[in-house]
């Protein structure tokens, strides 16, 4: 089980930190989810990975769980990006001379690509674990809406619109539920949140997002489930086939059936295997 802790104060509130201890790890995780939920949803991965001697920090990013803003404000991406930095330095301090992993899911796994490609500290994680990443939605964006909410952002950029999610296309029922009816997740999103993902997605898929190179060499493995029916794996595909024309070291696995929450699996699967998977990547580094 997490303990939580104040891992950031600002002047219009604070990030809310998450630690699952323990003593003298190989490696420690610094875990970013995705969309609507928090960080407490990976409590299963941690102890997984504490079997693997792998510690875990996390964070509930802007406009979700404990942390500042109203839900689905995840915004301005500037600011996401530095309460990482933040992250990796707690991680430092808690755990010094450990190799730190970044791991980040749907449009935490956009937040982490973001980051690896332009972070203030990318090159200090010995690895990236990206999974289900938020590149480019199955259901694509109507050039009209896309138009419209770029030009509202600037104007408005806190007002929220709906993210909702059918937990039935997230994983296993016995992995993912209670989801919907968790008070702590939401289904909301802000113009400016989604105008980030939107960009960004796009600039990583199209191989034209601002990069400054310092994580080019770093390993990096890219997960996508093949029945993912909110992140679209044809967009993943797009970005690792840039990656790979850039010569990053990258490594990409889909897994055949796994829905959006490739963790916590699928119609069949639990989505141990894919948690195995990465502690084992984790662990090789």
């Amino acid at each position: 089980m997490y303990d939580n802790f104040i891992l950031r104060q600002t002047e219009n509130g604070n990030i809310g930190g998450y630690t699952w201890p323990l003593e003298n790890p190989d490696k420690v995780v610094c875990l970013i989810h995705g969309i609507g939920e928090y960080a407490g949803r990976y409590d299963r991965m941690a102890k997984a990975f504490h079997e693997k001697n792998i510690a875990v920090l996390s964070m509930d990013l802007r406009g979700h769980g404990i942390s500042m803003n109203k839900w689905g404000h995840c915004a301005p991406r500037a600011d996401v990006l530095n309460d990482i930095t933040v992250l990796i330095r707690h991680a430092q301090s808690v755990y010094p001379n450990v190799p730190i992993v970044l791991y980040g899911h749907s449009m935490g796994g956009n937040i982490t690509m973001d980051y690896r490609f332009r972070g203030e500290l990318n090159d200090v994680p010995v690895g990236y674990v990206i999974s289900a990443p938020w590149i480019r939605l199955v259901r694509a964006v109507p050039g009209i809406l896309y138009v419209v909410v770029k030009a509202a952002s600037k104007i408005v950029p806190s007002m929220i619109m709906s993210a909702a999610v059918n937990e039935d296309v997230l994983g296993h029922p016995d992995s993912v539920k209670p989801y919907n009816k968790n008070p702590m997740v939401h289904d909301r999103i802000s113009l400016q949140t989604a105008y980030d993902g939107f960009t960004i997605g796009l600039a990583m898929e199209n191989g034209t997002h601002e990069n400054n190179g310092k994580a080019k060499d770093i390993p990096t493995l890219v997960m996508h489930g093949t029945e993912d029916k909110i992140c679209s794996i044809d967009g993943t595909r797009a970005m690792i086939a840039k990656m790979e024309e850039n010569g990053d070291n990258v490594k990409f696995i889909e897994w055949e059936g796994l829905y959006h929450e490739i963790h916590n699996g699928g119609q069949e699967s639990k989505g141990d295997e894919v948690i195995e998977t990465a502690g084992s990547w984790i662990s090789q580094l």
